[in-house]
């Protein structure tokens, strides 16, 4: 009997990355207070991507140069199209590269994009 083909849990490509400040409110939670309570703003970074990601255990990430943002949401119906948001600005640095991977990615498993960080 021949093995069954290992999951494929590539990402797809970056192809555009918007960023703003935006004003937050956590999900009011039936049963539980959100961990994410005492923001008021966050930086947020809509990314469209070349297909959906693959489900599986670990989320993905965005890098802003080492720094991740894992906080993420798909929008929109084509499942192409997600929202991280980053709630500590103070350690995003202006010209940053943009990487991104999963959320355990040692720096060599990232894939790069053309784009960097600017402080919106």
């Amino acid at each position: 009997m021949a093995a069954a083909p290992p999951p494929d849990w590539r990402l797809p490509e970056v192809v555009d990355i918007q960023i703003r400040r935006i004003a937050f409110k956590p999900h009011k939670l039936r049963h539980f207070e959100s961990a994410l309570k005492q923001f008021k703003e966050a930086i947020e970074f809509t990314v469209k991507t070349s297909g959906p990601i693959p489900a599986r255990a670990l989320g993905p990430a965005l890098f802003i140069g080492e720094t991740p943002v894992v906080e993420c949401i798909t929008v929109g119906k084509e499942k192409a199209t997600f929202r991280f948001l980053a709630f500590h600005p103070n350690t995003l640095r202006a010209g940053a590269p943009i990487s991104w991977g999963w959320s355990n990615a040692q720096e060599k498993q990232r894939h790069a994009t053309k784009f960097r960080y600017s402080a919106p």
